[in-house]
């Protein structure tokens, strides 16, 4: 059986763990590739002056580019390390005590329409079914009318192009019914691997933008990220845990007629949408 971060393990106590390999590799080529990302996704908003929430902020690496952007920011992460060293960075300008430890439950602390902006990047796949509902609700009622929500999200169709116990759980939850299941896994070649744990939240890019719309959000633009040449399984000396071990190919400059491509191929993708007036 799978384990699910958010369902079988909390999101907190995997990032305990998890904390020290983040900051040591915050310089890597894999952190390098999303951020370029999330910037192209949002290439066309100007945030100078505006009160950006920065949820689930790590160390501070993506708040730091929105204050050289002359954005406000607030930081907030579930782990006291990530804040320490979030703090640390900006010790020296007036957002060090900016950053404070919290999760989805210090949303609610919020006045109504207070943020221009709400930044959740590789952070709401980590999250249990009724956290990532009450994101939603409160992001909703936080954000001013014409304010924006960003984030990226593992990316569910990836599924059907890596070929292994993944593939088959997707079909089977998509297309299968308890009188008729839709098990593929006698097609596969790898129909119980790989032995790691998954996310209790994943996205399908295609469908987001309807999730997005039930919470008063319209999907402005998509990109893509973490591009796989080939399903991973055949991958020579494939290490999915080692993401700075492999070099991230461009995926912003991709001819228009090849981008279905990368709903397929990239394991992540970003999501940039725009709060509209209530009634609207």
């Amino acid at each position: 059986m799978v384990e699910k971060i958010g369902t079988d393990i909390h999101s907190a106590v995997y990032w305990s763990q998890k904390a020290d390999s983040y900051v040591e590799g915050i310089r890597g080529p894999y952190h390098r590739h999303r951020l370029e990302v999330v910037r192209a996704l949002i290439s066309d908003v100007d945030l100078a002056g505006r009160i950006c929430l920065d949820f689930g902020c790590g160390d501070g690496i993506f708040s730091s580019c929105l204050v050289q952007g002359g954005a406000k920011v607030i930081g907030y992460d579930t782990d006291a390390q990530m804040i320490e060293v979030a703090r640390q960075r900006f010790s020296h300008t007036p957002f060090s005590d900016a950053f404070k430890m919290g999760g989805v439950e210090r949303l609610g602390s919020f006045d109504s329409q207070s943020v221009d902006a709400v930044f959740a990047l590789n952070v709401l796949a980590y999250l249990s079914k009724d956290e990532e509902e009450e994101f939603y609700k409160q992001s909703a009622r936080i954000t001013r009318p014409g304010g924006r929500l960003v984030v990226t999200h593992s990316n569910e169709l990836f599924d059907m192009y890596t070929l292994n116990q993944y593939t088959a759980m997707f079909f089977q939850h998509h297309f299968g019914t308890r009188a008729c299941p839709c098990d593929v896994s006698s097609l596969l070649t790898f129909p119980d691997k790989p032995d790691r744990k998954t996310f209790s939240v994943r996205e399908n890019p295609l469908s987001y933008r309807y999730k997005l719309a039930k919470y008063g959000f319209t999907e402005q633009a998509q990109e893509f990220a973490n591009l796989h040449p080939l399903p991973p399984l055949l991958i020579p000396d494939w290490d999915a845990d080692d993401i700075n071990a492999r070099q991230y190919m461009d995926t912003l400059n991709w001819p228009a007629e090849h981008r279905w491509k990368l709903m397929f191929m990239c394991s992540m993708f970003g999501s940039h949408s725009r709060r509209e007036p209530a009634g609207e």
